[in-house]
């Protein structure tokens, strides 16, 4: 019988890439006033370095456009994303996690929580919860951060017992289907979360789950914002179309 191919090949379920390649710059000028901390453009190897939640969320509204996605709770949990980021990098999902009123460790958190009550307030949401599909936009005055989240169509609102501060320290290998841990004291991957407060949502350099750290506007230079593209898309960096 002669050898074809008709192997059992396991494809990528996505294609990740950093911001990184010939739009990288565009993109760079399109998010001028909501970068914070260390965050640069790199003009030799045309990459933006720095990680935020207003980084991504911005950046992920820019990009839905041209069916591409900055990566979401789900993706961080991907093999194709988790090996990009372990041992070098951190990532931010676009997304934040409320889980009281006010934050008593950050303070100035308190404006960006009573705009995500307001704009959540049609849900009715009990706490914790993520939201996710905002956009983050440049204020006049120095309230806060200086930046606003403004609700896209598509903003959403999920409750979930996981993101309690009881959890913090458990550990998981599998999530669901939208990316929440699913507990195993064997696991190999370790969920963090708090009590109060408003958060972001990453992926670090170790592989952990973060959701405890409410210093939103902290940026390093091992900060990367990870697009993602389908599977049936061939590029590895983000082109303009």
């Amino acid at each position: 019988m002669a050898i074809t191919t008709k192997f059992n090949w396991r494809s990528q379920e996505v294609i990740p890439s950093f911001l990184e390649g010939e739009s990288a710059q565009e993109l760079y000028s399109q998010t001028e006033g909501i970068r914070t901390g260390h965050m640069q453009y790199d003009p030799n190897t045309k990459l933006i370095s720095g990680s935020t939640p207003f980084l991504a969320a911005r950046v992920d509204t820019l990009v839905r456009p041209l069916g591409l996605r900055v990566a979401n709770l789900r993706d961080l949990s991907r093999p194709e994303v988790m090996k990009l980021i372990q041992d070098k990098y951190y990532t931010d999902a676009p997304a934040l996690v409320v889980r009281s009123e006010t934050d008593p460790n950050y303070p100035k958190n308190n404006r960006l929580i009573r705009r995500i009550l307001d704009q959540a307030s049609r849900f009715n949401p009990k706490f914790p919860f993520m939201v996710t599909g905002f956009d983050a936009v440049q204020l006049e005055d120095k309230e806060g951060y200086g930046i606003d989240i403004v609700a896209r169509d598509d903003f959403q609102v999920t409750e979930d017992e996981r993101l309690l501060g009881k959890y913090s320290g458990s550990k998981f290998s599998d999530v669901d289907e939208q990316g929440f841990p699913l507990f195993d004291r064997n696991g190999s991957i370790t969920w963090y979360a708090r009590d109060k407060g408003l958060s972001r949502l990453y992926l670090d350099g170790d592989l952990g789950a973060v959701s405890n750290f409410g210093g939103l506007a902290y940026s390093d230079d091992d900060g990367r914002v990870v697009l993602i593209s389908g599977a049936a898309t061939s590029q590895k960096n983000f082109e303009q179309h």
